[in-house]
Formats: C-alpha cells, structure tokens, sequence
C-alpha cells in the first residue's frame, strides 16, 4: 500500500463529549506512528500543549474561531500541507474541531483540498453518553452530524447503566444504522481503525535524539492515571470492542461497476476499506490502489511490481459481518459480462499521485 496519502481524520462531538482524551488515547498507542494534529479551540486549548510542542511542528493550533465559518480554507490546508514536510513522515492527520463545529463543512473542506497528499480519513464523531439524551432535546441537530459520520464513539459508559446505554444506542441508530459504532469508557479505541499504524521496533541500543510524542505520552502515564474498577482489575489501555478486519482476495479480476458500488456503499459496520486491485479492461490493466471512508472513494493509478495481478482488499470496521463483506466481494469478481462503460465507475475516483 502506498503511504504517500495521509488520511485527515475528523474527531467531532459536542463540547466535553470526549474529544481530546480520545485524541490523547491515540497519541499515546500510536506505536511508532507519527500523527499531526490540528486543534481547533473556540476557546481555551484543552490538549497538553507542553508535550505537542515537543513534536516540533506536529502541531497546529487554530483559536481565532471555528474552523468550519470563520477560519480560510486555504489556511487550513496549507497548515496540514505543513505537516507533509518529508522529514516529518506523518502517517496520519488527526483534527481536533470545536465542540460547535459543523461536521458537513468540514468535510467539503477535505474532500477539497487540492494536495493529492491529503484525503479524507473519516469523521469521528464522539457522544457523550450520561448527556446525549438531554443533549438532544437541547440541539436536536445532533441528528444531523451523527447521521453522517462515518464511525460513532459512545463515550463514557461507565458513567450510566445498561439500560441507559441501550436508549443511547437506539437514539443514535435511527439517525445512523450503517456506521460502526464502538462503546467505551474512555474513548479508547485501537488507532488501527483510523489508520494504519507504523510498527516501531525496539531494540536494547541506545537512544539518540529527541523522544516521540507516543513515548512522552506513554512515560507521562502513571498510577494517578489508573481506572480501577469495583472487580479490583485496572482495565486502563483495554479496548471495550475491538475493530474487525476481513481481508479478500481474488486471482480473477475484478468487476469496476460492481467493485464501486461496494465501495461508495458499503456493508454495515464498515468504516475503512482499502487494498489493490486489477481489472481486466482495455487500457486500465495497471494496478489499482483504493481506500474509502463512508462513501468517499479515491483510487491511483499504479504499474505492478511483477507479474502476479492479485485483488487484496481489506475492510475495517465494527459491528461488520464478514460473510456479507466475501458475498458482496465476491459477487464483485468479472464474470465476463460485457460492460463498455464500467471502468468510468471507478476512473472518476482517480486522483493523480504526488
């Protein structure tokens, strides 16, 4: 997989739903894993500031308004173009938008940016469980903002019972049934489902230059820190449900026409799906790199590095079933079916390569 394309993610919620510890959460299982974040503060910084300044530039604060009314576009996406410098080697764009933030405008601010570089990673938004009722019946359009996120992060659960956690459940499904949505107490969910983290390997030689921002996140933890829970177990850094990954593979090529509608409509659950595929079309028999996120496809163009022209898709989510992922795939093989004008179904997806 290429990683010349870093993923901009959006964590959006209401104010105090969670938004910075779960980016904190990321930062600290980052694994090796170089993540630029861009806080947008309607106020006061809530982040660390101390430990993002130690990144050196991996950071962006941007505390003259909202991002999605009154900050430039172009600002925005020069500053995450910043962050692209090589010596940086960012696998990964998180932004942090205000409380009041409209998710919709962030979105068409990504998806139209114009450094092949950036694409849309997702739109993360997180909910406050012991507040989302009464959250609801004050910004009813909350609605809204769910019903297009691309994965829903019930937070603090530990603070509300079961039966509580079911009505938020149902509330948030009838705005939202297709989206992943995960449960946590802390907003802790593996990074692996934003992105895909760089594996670090430790060695016992010594250590030069300055610690990753993971690392002084990491020796920052302490037993102040700790969540013990009433069974005497500390479940800090436990994932209450991890992420589901169902890979695919075909010999045979694959069908552009049907290949795209899995992608621009995918199964329940799904919140990632990327992989490289072949097509044997005329003219189009060059590999193929996909990624999407709920909806939003983009595609590039690539020689293969030998002979072996093999489909290798793998779909990330929660809640996913993976029977219906391999149906649907496979039902995405060319079965030899003449279509002239099935490959514009995933051409008009392509983006030129940096």
């Amino acid at each position: 997989m290429s990683r010349r394309q870093v993923p901009v993610i959006v964590v959006a919620g209401f104010l105090g739903s969670g938004k910075t510890t779960l980016l904190n959460h990321l930062l600290r299982r980052a694994s090796g894993s170089r993540i630029g974040v861009l806080v947008n503060d309607f106020g006061s910084i809530n982040i660390d500031a101390m430990l993002i300044a130690g990144q050196a530039d991996g950071t962006v604060s941007l505390s003259n308004g909202c991002m999605c009314c009154s900050v430039d576009v172009d600002g925005v996406e020069e500053a995450l173009t910043r962050l692209l410098r090589p010596s940086a080697q960012i696998d990964a764009i998180v932004i942090e938008a205000s409380g009041i933030a409209e998710p919709r405008a962030l979105i068409r601010m990504i998806t139209g940016f114009a450094d092949p570089r950036l694409r849309y990673g997702g739109l993360v938004y997180v909910v406050d469980a012991a507040q989302f009722v009464d959250l609801r019946a004050r910004h009813p359009e909350i609605d809204r903002h769910i019903e297009i996120a691309d994965l829903i992060i019930v937070n603090k659960t530990d603070l509300v019972g079961e039966a509580e956690i079911a009505e938020v459940r149902a509330l948030v499904a009838a705005s939202n049934d297709t989206a992943p949505l995960i449960a946590t107490a802390d907003a802790a969910i593996d990074p692996e489902m934003l992105f895909d983290a760089r594996r670090r390997t430790d060695d016992a030689g010594p250590r030069l230059g300055q610690l990753t921002l993971d690392e002084l996140l990491a020796e920052d933890t302490s037993e102040s820190h700790a969540h013990p829970t009433t069974d005497g177990e500390d479940h800090r850094g436990h994932l209450h449900e991890s992420y589901q990954s169902v890979e695919f593979t075909s010999e045979a090529p694959m069908n552009p026409r049907r290949l795209a509608r899995f992608l621009e409509r995918p199964p329940v659950g799904c919140y990632r799906i990327k992989g490289v595929v072949a097509f044997d079309v005329p003219g189009h028999r060059q590999k193929f790199v996909v990624h999407a996120v709920g909806g939003f496809v983009r595609v590039e163009r690539q020689a293969w590095s030998g002979d072996e022209r093999v489909t290798s898709i793998v779909v990330i989510g929660a809640g996913v079933e993976p029977d219906t992922v391999h149906t649907a795939l496979t039902g995405a093989v060319d079965d030899g079916t003449p279509d002239e004008h099935g490959i514009l179904s995933i051409t008009r997806h392509l983006v030129t390569a940096p």
